[in-house]
């Protein structure tokens, strides 16, 4: 299944499925699924999470690949980015992760 939202709404996929939100938004996305949002995304095992903005998080199971974009204030063009797979070792799974000087960094109190 697939599911979209606008600016600051929630979508949600199954497994193997596809979510994308908007602006503010939050997807979240199952076993194998993409997730793809504005906001904030997390999937389950193998997934794949993409963000970008600012103040963007990203989350996943075991073998989800993230990708955080960072954005400038001024004109949206991209600042940083990267992007990595949840290994349970460099990267922990179901664990948000924003993007601060290049790296990869925990976020605590998300939800």
């Amino acid at each position: 299944g697939a599911a979209t939202a606008g600016n600051c709404g929630a979508a949600t996929a199954g497994n193997r499925g596809a979510a994308t939100a908007g602006y503010g938004g939050a997807a979240t996305a199952g076993y194998g699924g993409a997730a793809n949002s504005r906001g904030k995304s997390k999937t389950g095992v193998n997934g794949i999470a993409v963000v970008r903005g600012n103040g963007v998080v990203a989350s996943g199971g075991l073998g989800t690949v993230i990708v955080i974009v960072n954005e400038n204030d001024i004109d949206f063009d991209i600042a940083e980015w990267k992007t990595g797979v949840i290994d349970g070792v460099t990267l922990k799974a179901d664990t948000w992760y924003k993007l601060e000087n290049g790296e990869f960094v925990e976020v605590q109190n998300e939800t």
